[in-house]
């Protein structure tokens, strides 16, 4: 585990799935060891089973390691975005395809689950329905940034009768995205929000 890298650019404030930038003895944060990456993550939110105590790699960076050697004579030749949204930065998974996914997009589109609940892999994608990959990101047009705003799957604001939908991961990096008591005792709701009706959380 290396120390924590200070690139706000890269790092969305910490843990790559929860944003918490907070570690503890049975739960602590991790960071990849990958070459230029910036993956941290907590223990439980990444399902690493066991935290190694010399170097760990991402699961991007671990196969992007694996195929350097493989494929290319050593180069490190890697640039596979996220199935469920624009972004091929942070903590990604393989998914049930063979492509990739981000935890943190998983745990936030309600269709999506996971091969084994432990290690968070694969990520399960084929019950999403396709009107999640037909909706357009909000976030993104707004930004001018609309040939991204029609890539992936969308997640719809939690506030009933809103119709605004964004990717996971655009709600994340605005502090879109929160979690709520679920139905059970030990169940997390894992809700996001429009930005209008986000502020409306806080009145």
């Amino acid at each position: 585990m290396k120390p924590k890298q200070e690139d706000p650019k890269e790092m969305v404030g910490g843990c790559c799935v929860c944003s918490d930038e907070n570690g503890w003895t049975e739960n602590p944060l991790v960071y990849c060891d990958g070459q230029g990456c910036t993956v941290a993550v907590h223990q439980a939110c990444y399902g690493i089973v066991t935290v190694p105590t010399g170097a760990w790699f991402c699961r991007k960076c671990e196969s992007q390691e694996r195929a350097a050697r493989v494929h290319s004579g050593g180069r490190r030749i890697f640039s596979q975005r996220c199935e469920l949204c624009p972004s091929k930065d942070g903590a990604l998974k393989r998914t049930d395809s063979g492509g990739w996914a981000h935890v943190v997009c998983a745990l936030y589109i309600p269709e999506v689950r996971f091969g084994n609940v432990t290690t968070m892999e694969p990520i399960m994608l084929q019950l999403i329905p396709q009107e999640r990959f037909n909706k357009s990101c909000y976030i993104c047009e707004e930004g001018g940034k609309e040939s991204r705003a029609i890539i992936g799957a969308c997640m719809q604001c939690n506030k009933s009768g809103c119709k605004q939908h964004f990717h996971v991961t655009c709600a994340q990096s605005m502090g879109l995205l929160c979690e709520e008591a679920g139905n059970y005792l030990d169940n997390v709701k894992y809700c996001g929000y429009c930005q209008y009706h986000f502020s409306k959380l806080a009145e």
